[in-house]
């Protein structure tokens, strides 16, 4: 359980070690990522838009969207057989959200995710070897 000490003057909650002798400045700390505990409304990340690109070979598709910091445990990537859904947190509580029908057809028991410090990379497999057209969704 996470639970805020106060021992010899300092202030921090178990799990984030974040110390400070001012009960004001203990109460404005940001929450942290370790715990269960979150500081401040969630509902107050910043929607933002990234820069994104694609290309496909004969059997898959590869779509990448370009983020500093990316949080990947925070990260959500969904996808069907004809739909892919991102919603990518990274930096100081920034949020970038993709929703869209794709222009053909994927497997999607067959495609993975990369996640690292800039980028987040989509590989779905085609379920069709098959050219997309250059729109990439609907």
């Amino acid at each position: 359980a996470v639970v805020s000490t106060q021992s010899t003057g300092m202030k921090y909650w178990s799990c984030c070690n974040k110390k400070t002798t001012d009960f004001n400045d203990f109460l404005k700390q940001k929450g942290c990522t370790n715990g269960t505990h979150l500081w401040g409304d969630p509902s107050l990340k910043k929607e933002v838009v990234c820069r994104y690109d694609w290309h496909q070979t004969g059997e898959s598709v590869n779509f990448t969207v370009y983020a500093k910091k990316v949080k990947p445990a925070l990260c959500t990537v969904t996808c069907n057989a004809v739909k892919l859904q991102l919603e990518i947190h990274f930096g100081d509580d920034q949020v970038f959200t993709f929703d869209k029908v794709l222009a053909g057809i994927v497997k999607p028991e067959n495609s993975k995710v990369t996640y690292s410090a800039t980028k987040v990379e989509v590989s779905m497999k085609k379920a069709e070897f098959i050219a997309w057209p250059s729109t990439f969704v609907l």
